[in-house]
Order: structure tokens, then C-alpha cells, then sequence
């Protein structure tokens, strides 16, 4: 894991920590000017200099995090005009850009506090009650689940999210504890207190009262966000090269944004004089750097579309909204895209709804385009103009020890107990396509003794996907709607 001097951050994340006590603990005292930026710095080499702390200090900058596989780092500083000028001087620098937070944004879902079923008997066998109709959809109403099942404990998911609800009936059996990590500063562990990263685990590997993709499936936690979802991109990138180290088989991302592919300009506001941060965006290349690192260390990665309901083929559609707002003299120029997701050797999918004698259809928010679209799968939504209820979301693990007292949430617990939600976005695609990759290669271990590689991986769940809106590939389910039955007897034959 990467260093993290905690006496610097910016005053966003003291926020985010002074408000976050349950998901954060203790935190080490910040005293950061209101002028203070935190920039990311991109060396040209995928390896730090000997000197870089020289080198930062002498611009006038301090390390406050660092990726060294890839030769990233995040630093603070007080001056960013004076510190671009500096650091850009030297040959060893490719790019700075300012270092975006990112946020876990699912859509708004509009419930009817009436649809709250408050005498409904406990339904304890989830998995036969017809609610996972996204889980019997990938799996063939879980024809795949018993394929090669025996051998999915040596399959590793990474789940780079919120955390985990370690001792969740349904999933204590299969996550790992101990090989667990957290990349938050100022916490210690990667327990869940937001729900997202436990109904990400859900979808993949449950095995209990409800199913997952893959029962089974070893599930390990790359903790990013806390309770309240905001995450610095240099600890996602420091988490995708920890879990490449680990030797995980699959990372799952149900997580983005929009990062630049093009330059980032500052504007220094005493002076007026634009400054170039380099040749090339630092945010782009270190999430592309991360992602490389990972495929050639063997791991399949999944990510998210997201859920802006923006046609990814199209970046001048999305560049303006990079630089609405901002505040900080930073402005972007060139083509903007949707990373993870965008980033060579990512497995992109996009959100379906469906279930319940539906037709399937792209979710009203879901990403989507022409290119940038891998597979489909169902991510959910209200049904058919938006009117078909909760049951048309993805019903999956929460904690067990967190209270949910929206209506959805009440009407959850009236039906299945403690434990147990829905959500609905791309967040809850990609871990119905990590599942299905998982259970893979599982099954090919078992056959061969070997695990496939990830572009094999991705290739044959492509390859069995079930066609969906045009024949063939298109812009809205790429090559179709994931299909882990598919994948497996395939694998048989």
C-alpha cells in the first residue's frame, strides 16, 4: 500500500472526516491554508525518481500520497502556479492536473411510501421467491451455479468500493477478511457503513438465503469510500495496483467519472498567466497506467458505464460538464471520457432493466455508446415507465447492522428481514459481469488447471452474451447481455 503522509489534506476531505466518525475513527489533525490544492504529479517514468521528495519540496509542494508502481503521486501545496512551473521544468514530469475526488452517485429512484408492506410474513428462501430476477436472468435461473462450483473458492474477486458486511449471513463464509485493505486515510479496516460495497458482494458471490452470480467466488474488499461515498482517484488507482499484487482474478469498479484525455490549464489568479500541466491529462494516464498494471498481472477488470445517461461515443457532449463550477483556476481542454469504464483493457457495462415478463430495455440512466460498451446486464430500474415498484431494482446484500428507514428500505425489511435492500444502477451491472467472469474461470481451472487470461475471459463472455436490440454488436448492450450459463457450457463443449 502506498504511503500517505496523514498531517496534509485539503479541506474537503476534513469535512469528509469530521462527518464520517463511524466509517473513519480517529484522524491526525490537518492544518491546511484555504488556498491549499492538492495536485497529481505523472512522472514520465512508471517509477518515482530517487529525488522525488527533493524535487516536490523545492517547488514548494509535500507528498501527501503516493503510487509508486506507476510513478504517480499526490501532492499539496499552497502555491500551485509557482509549483507547476517548477516541477514542469523538469524532463522527468509528463503531466499535473488538479486530483479529482470521486463520488458514488446511483439515480434517484421515486417511491411511493404506500407500496411499504408492513404484514407481509418473512420470506426466508429469497433465491425461489422470483425477487433475483437479475441473478436468474445471468445465470439461466441458476443452471450455472452447480457448474464447477467445488473449485470457485480459488477464484479472487477484488471489490474496490464502500467495504463489506463481513459477518452478513450470506456472505461470511466466502470474503476475506484478513486479505482485506483500506486505502482511506484514517481508517483501519474495510467494514462497510455505506451498503454499496456489500450489495456489490451480494450480486457477485452470495450464497446463502439469496444468490449471487457466483455462490462461492472468494470475495476480498479494496475499501475507497466511507459512509458518505467520496474518494480521492489516487487511492482507486493505489487499490487496483494492491489488488494486481494480491493476484486477484477479477477487479470489480462500480465506481467513475469524467477524467480528461487532453490538457489541463491553470490559471494563476494573482498574475492572470495560464499554465500548461504537461503534455498529457495526469488523471487519465495514472488510471491507464493502473489498468495496464492489472491485465499483465493477470486480473480481468469490470467497470461500471455510469449514470449520466451521456452517449460516451460523444466526448464534446460530456467535456462542458468537467468544467462546470470549478472554483480552483483549473480548465480542461480536449476530449473528456468516463473512466474506469473508458480505459483500455476495461471490460465496460452498461445497466439493463427488466424482470418480471418485462422486455429488456437500457436503463433510463445508464451510459451507453457506440464503441465504449462491452456487454449489458441487468442493473435495474421502476419497470416499464418507471411504474413496476421496487421488485424491478437489483435486490441484493446490506449490512446487517445498519438501519435503512426510507420506504424502500422499510418495505425490504417487511419482506426479507434484516440484511437486505434494493439498489439500481451501473454499480449493480458490473458485478453481474464479474460474477459470470469469476465463475469462468473457475470452471476452466477446474477443467485445465489453468486460469484463462483476461483477454480470454472477456472474449468468451462476449462471445456467449445473448443478443439484445440490434443483431450484433451496438451501442446500447455492446455485444449483448451477459450469459454465465452460456460462458460455462461453452467452456464444456
Amino acid at each position: 500500500m502506498a504511503k500517505v503522509l496523514k498531517s496534509i489534506f485539503s479541506a474537503t476531505l476534513v469535512l469528509i472526516l469530521a462527518f464520517s466518525s463511524l466509517s473513519f475513527g480517529n484522524t491526525s489533525t490537518v492544518n491546511a491554508s484555504l488556498h491549499e490544492q492538492r495536485l497529481l504529479v505523472v512522472f514520465q517514468s512508471e517509477n518515482l525518481p530517487s529525488n522525488v521528495n527533493t524535487l516536490v519540496s523545492k517547488a514548494g509542494g509535500q507528498i501527501t500520497y503516493e503510487v509508486p508502481q506507476i510513478g504517480v503521486i499526490e501532492v499539496a501545496t499552497n502555491n500551485p502556479g509557482t509549483f507547476l512551473k517548477e516541477m514542469l521544468k523538469n524532463k522527468q514530469v509528463l503531466s499535473i492536473g488538479p486530483s479529482v475526488e470521486v463520488n458514488l452517485e446511483l439515480p434517484e429512484f421515486e417511491t411511493d411510501g404506500n407500496e411499504v408492506e408492513t404484514n407481509t410474513n418473512i420470506i426466508e428462501n429469497i433465491w425461489e421467491s422470483g425477487y433475483q430476477w437479475d441473478i436468474e436472468q445471468v445465470t439461466n435461473n441458476g443452471a450455472s451455479h452447480s457448474i464447477n462450483k467445488e473449485g470457485r473458492s480459488e477464484v479472487v474477486v477484488a471489490v474496490i468500493d464502500t467495504g463489506f458486511d463481513f459477518n452478513h449471513p450470506d456472505l461470511v463464509a466466502n470474503v476475506d477478511l484478513e486479505g482485506s485493505k483500506t486505502f482511506v486515510p484514517g481508517t483501519t479496516d474495510s467494514w462497510d457503513w455505506n451498503s454499496h460495497g456489500t450489495h456489490v458482494a451480494g450480486t457477485i458471490g452470495a450464497d446463502g438465503r439469496m444468490k449471487g452470480v457466483a455462490p462461492g467466488v472468494t470475495l476480498r474488499s479494496y475499501r475507497v469510500f466511507g459512509a458518505t461515498g467520496g474518494a480521492q482517484q489516487i487511492w482507486i488507482t493505489d487499490a487496483i495496483i494492491a489488488a494486481a499484487n494480491d493476484g486477484v482474478d477479477v477487479i470489480n469498479m462500480s465506481l467513475g467519472g469524467t477524467r480528461l484525455l487532453g490538457q489541463w490549464f491553470y490559471t494563476n489568479p494573482n498574475t492572470g498567466e495560464k499554465i500548461r500541466g504537461g503534455n498529457s491529462a495526469a488523471d487519465y494516464t495514472a488510471y491507464t497506467r493502473a489498468v495496464r498494471y492489472a491485465v499483465k498481472k493477470g486480473a480481468t477488470v469490470v467497470a461500471s458505464a455510469g449514470n449520466s445517461s451521456y452517449d460516451l461515443s460523444n466526448p464534446s457532449k460530456v467535456a462542458e460538464k468537467i468544467n462546470e463550477g470549478r472554483t480552483d483556476g483549473w480548465e480542461a481542454k480536449g476530449a473528456v471520457f468516463y473512466v474506469p469504464a473508458q480505459i483500455p483493457g476495461v471490460v465496460t457495462v452498461s445497466s439493463i432493466g427488466a424482470g418480471f415478463g418485462t422486455e429488456n430495455r437500457l436503463a433510463y440512466y445508464s451510459n451507453y455508446g457506440n464503441g465504449a460498451i462491452d456487454l449489458g446486464a441487468p442493473g435495474g430500474d421502476l419497470g416499464p415507465n418507471n411504474q413496476g415498484g421496487s421488485k424491478h431494482l437489483v435486490l441484493s446484500a446490506v449490512p446487517t447492522y445498519m438501519t435503512f428507514n426510507t420506504a424502500r428500505g422499510l418495505e425490504a425489511k417487511a419482506l426479507f428481514g434484516e440484511g437486505y435492500g434494493w439498489k439500481g444502477g451501473t454499480s449493480m451491472a458490473a458485478p453481474q459481469v464479474s460474477g459470470a467472469a469469476a465463475a469462468y474461470i473457475a470452471s476452466v481451472l477446474a477443467d485445465t488447471g489453468k486460469k484463462p487470461s483476461p483477454m480470454q475471459v472477456q472474449t468468451r463472455l462476449q462471445q456467449t452474451a445473448v443478443d439484445a436490440g440490434k443483431n450484433g454488436y451496438d451501442e446500447i448492450y455492446g455485444h449483448g447481455i451477459v450469459n454465465a450459463h452460456q460462458a460455462l457450457l461453452r467452456n464444456k463443449k
